[in-house]
């Protein structure tokens, strides 16, 4: 199991901490045990079931049906959101890095890359406030197929990003106007489910 957690607003410590809970990707058995091959399970002082870190506020989550990789995307602070492919022992960043700024329109970093930290697959700026995660497998949805579909909180709307392989090429915004999302999924009957703040949850059925 992957547990993602944030930087509790403490980004100046808890994020390139290994010692630290927050703003960490974490890595456990079923059983609440820990992995014996996760990264820093020999690490003096480290967190066993860190499997990444560096990372602000990751909330949407979803494995790739092929490759198995755990994609996330996590919310900056003003610009700055993010899409990552979750690596063992990677560090992403945050908060020596970034796309961001601060709430204020302050600069907190002049750096948006730096040896040693990991470039997000796909970055928004201005920010999006992403917002649940699928890959889209079914045939439903044949223009769709392989994608990834991500909502928008701030905008109201879902954004489909283009793949080839591990590569994020483009997005294309759809249902602009649907409503704050919370979530989206793809469920076992292929269709795909939006939840919305006030709305409920929507089908997505292809026009004929």
């Amino acid at each position: 199991m992957y547990i993602s957690s944030g930087d509790r607003g403490n980004r100046d410590v808890n994020p390139q901490r290994l010692d630290r809970d927050a703003g960490k990707i974490h890595r456990i058995n079923s059983d609440g045990s820990i992995p014996e091959d996760n990264p820093f399970v020999d690490q003096k002082n480290a967190n066993p079931s860190i499997y990444s870190y560096g990372h602000r506020n990751p909330q949407g989550m979803a494995m790739h049906p092929v490759t198995g990789d755990i994609w996330t995307h996590e919310h900056g602070p003003k610009g700055g959101d993010e899409i990552n492919i979750i690596q063992a022992s990677a560090n992403y960043g945050w908060p020596v890095v970034s796309y961001g700024v601060n709430y204020s329109g302050s600069s907190f970093t002049d750096l948006t890359e730096k040896e040693g930290m990991q470039q997000p697959a796909w970055y928004w700026v201005p920010s999006i406030a992403p917002s649940g995660m699928t890959f889209v497998t079914s045939d439903v949805y044949p223009d769709w197929k392989g994608k990834v579909i991500v909502g928008s909180l701030k905008f109201a709307y879902l954004v489909a990003l283009e793949l080839n392989g591990d590569k994020v090429l483009s997005q294309e915004i759809l249902f602009p106007g649907i409503g704050r999302v919370r979530n989206v999924k793809q469920g076992a009957d292929g269709y795909i489910y939006v939840a919305t703040d006030g709305a409920g949850i929507f089908k997505i059925v292809p026009s004929k």
